[in-house]
């Protein structure tokens, strides 16, 4: 039980560091042009980085629950326990960055079909 809460906790300070850096640097082919391209970037970058700190600060708690052990029962189960509502942030942080990408998208359509026809036309 030690040795895999060690492994998770550190698993998932390492997936939050990587992530983290990831959207730092952006995805190959990424341009941001537009003031609607930026001020989406801008708020990704935010709501982004918020979730990143919520999955390490999870790690985190794994690691101090794996270091009480059973022996304090109480910070064992408050740990585990702030892990399990970490987590279902982390899952409604995500579902509301999947809308404000879906929204992004339908509002920059418009300029995605004017530089399609404008290709064809030339």
């Amino acid at each position: 039980m030690f040795e895999g809460s060690l492994v998770l906790g550190a698993t998932l300070c390492f997936f939050a560091w990587w992530l983290q850096s990831i959207e730092k640097q952006g995805w190959p082919n990424e341009t941001f042009v537009t003031d609607l391209d930026k001020e989406y970037r801008a708020s990704r970058l935010d709501s982004r980085r918020k979730i990143h700190y919520l999955i390490a600060g999870c790690g985190v708690l794994i690691l101090l629950a794996a270091f009480s052990g059973p022996e304090f029962l109480v910070a064992w189960a408050l740990c585990w326990t702030l892990v399990l509502l970490g987590l279902m942030v982390v899952i409604f942080l995500a579902a509301v960055d999947g809308f404000r990408c879906h929204r992004y998208h339908r509002r920059k359509l418009p300029e995605i079909r004017e530089q399609a026809f404008k290709s064809e036309d030339s």
